[in-house]
């Protein structure tokens, strides 16, 4: 199968390359995190590197086993390098390897090195970690195909129906090896979601029960785009006939978030200009996996179509927040990468006056210029109303502006 150029993170390590920074990659397995250094390693030796002053090691890898010994990696490594000439060290899925920050900061203040690193838990940059490596790196988080890069692959000239897939069969890139709904393709997706429970998140948490781990992924999958808390699926869980506990919970779903299956947006207070604690949403990283979470239970069009604008947002680099205007509900608090604020609201059609009327009112609360935005499917509707702006859902998600 031919590589998907992924031209955003691509493009991001170029803008890095040579700066004395390690480039860190993180993101959910299977999201293509090797595939990223794999197509920028034939962007170093098209630019004339030569393939001697590059070494990936993967440590997934079996045939490097010897390697994931931190003493024996930094010998290996060091043998390497040369006075003089730069050489490009990838290590990919790092976190195996125990100690290998130590690693990652001797090599760091070698000139000689420029260092990427990829990993598949957040847990590799713990607060220990990152004090140690602390303004020596830069990190990029790498999503599931993004809907342009879904359509750039496919190909054809149907948005909508493309949308339709896109959103019913989720976006691995490893799952376009296969015919849209295909058992292959479905076995596929299914195999990538029991890995990342089984090696992710049970591994992780040796006393874990996956009853428990399924129950707290079928309540958030559910409610995705709700206004939750840890204590509200505590005690679902238990009124359903599983007995767990608060702590338990928590340990749990911090783990989920450490693997990147699932985002927390802060809930902002608009009004007093704080972040408050508690109640959140929560989004998932790829609607692919919600057949063998749900039950074959069903989502609402418009809790998908938040999570895939909160997902678009994460991608562009915003930091996203959902937020609160006195009584009233705002989609999204966003900042780009700037620093500039903007508010979204989201909803499948705003065509019928009552429901343009319920996403323009948080809007009619907010006292200061930032802009705003409402994000529709629909493709027939009025721009701008008083200063704020309507924007086609799949326009945006195709990469258009806000």
């Amino acid at each position: 199968m031919a590589l998907i150029p992924r031209k955003q993170y691509i493009d991001w390590l170029e803008r890095y390359r040579d700066k004395q920074l390690i480039k860190v990659v993180t993101g959910m397995r299977r999201v293509g995190k090797s595939t990223i250094f794999d197509l920028y390693i034939e962007k170093l030796l098209a630019d004339g590197i030569p393939k001697e002053s590059v070494i990936k090691i993967n440590f997934e890898d079996m045939s490097n086993a010897s390697l994931l010994d931190k003493d024996e990696l930094f010998r290996f490594l060091s043998a390497k390098i040369r006075p003089g000439e730069k050489l490009y060290i990838f290590l990919d899925e790092v976190q195996h390897v125990d100690g290998f920050e130590r690693v990652a900061d001797s090599l760091f203040i070698r000139p000689e090195v420029d260092l990427y690193l990829t990993g598949s838990n957040a847990k590799f940059l713990s607060s220990e970690i990152a004090t140690l490596l602390t303004g020596r790196y830069v990190e990029i988080n790498v999503l599931p195909l993004s809907l342009a890069e879904y359509a750039e692959w496919h190909g054809g000239t149907d948005r909508r129906a493309m949308f339709m897939d896109y959103i019913t069969y989720g976006a691995l890139p490893g799952a376009l090896m296969f015919e849209k709904g295909s058992a292959e393709q479905r076995e596929y997706i299914e195999s990538v979601y029991r890995t990342i429970l089984q090696k992710d998140v049970l591994k992780r948490n040796t006393s874990a029960s996956r009853e428990v781990v399924e129950g707290i992924l079928n309540f958030l999958v559910y409610n995705v785009g709700c206004l939750t808390s840890v204590k509200r699926i505590a005690d679902t869980l238990n009124s359903s006939g599983i007995k767990v506990s608060y702590n338990t919970v928590s340990s749990y779903f911090e783990t989920l978030r450490d693997c990147f299956f699932v985002f927390k947006a802060d809930r902002y207070d608009v009004v007093g200009k704080g972040y408050l604690q508690l109640i959140n949403k929560y989004y998932v990283t790829d609607f692919g996996f919600k057949y063998y979470i749900l039950n074959n239970r069903t989502l609402e069009l418009s809790q998908i179509l938040e999570n895939l604008v909160f997902l678009e947002l994460k991608r562009r680099r915003c930091k996203v927040a959902t937020g609160k205007v006195e009584d009233k509900e705002v989609d999204f608090v966003a900042q780009d990468g700037k620093g500039n604020m903007f508010y979204v609201q989201v909803a499948v059609t705003v065509a019928d006056e009552d429901k343009l009327a319920q996403e323009l009112r948080p809007f009619a609360l907010i006292h200061d210029n930032h802009p705003k935005y409402i994000i529709t499917l629909d493709d027939i509707f009025v721009r701008d109303h008083d200063g704020i702006l309507t924007v086609n859902a799949i326009d945006f998600l195709m990469g258009g502006e806000l």
